[in-house]
């Protein structure tokens, strides 16, 4: 969809990491314990299938914007390689999938409505 030096591109891939996350939590499917929270390998996989899986720093840039922001909480590694063991999707992120919060560092192919 977008050339890989596309600025518009990090905006492509931040939007699919809060639509993925999004979707797994009101399906409670992964962790019905917690449904808001993703393990790496989960969402590393789930972009793999959908064929929008970035480079592990433009992955690790996109999750850095969505935790300043406040969409997601990060449980970075501590262990010197910069990666990260889960994700936590936050209400802020929930609003910004759902259309009631905008953010121009965001783009969706489908918004929910």
């Amino acid at each position: 969809m977008f050339k890989k030096n596309d600025p518009r591109r990090a905006t492509f891939v931040r939007g699919q990491i809060l639509q993925i996350l999004y979707t797994a939590a009101m399906g409670e499917a992964l962790n019905p314990d917690d449904p808001y929270l993703m393990a790496r390998g989960v969402l590393v996989a789930a972009m793999e299938q959908l064929g929008v899986l970035p480079a592990e720093a433009e992955l690790h840039s996109s999750l850095r914007y969505l935790e300043e922001k406040g969409y997601i909480d990060v449980d970075w590694a501590k262990d010197g390689t910069g990666g990260f063991v889960s994700i936590r999707l936050q209400a802020k992120g929930i609003d910004l999938v759902e259309g009631t919060d905008l953010d121009r560092g965001v783009f969706f192919v489908t918004r929910r409505t």
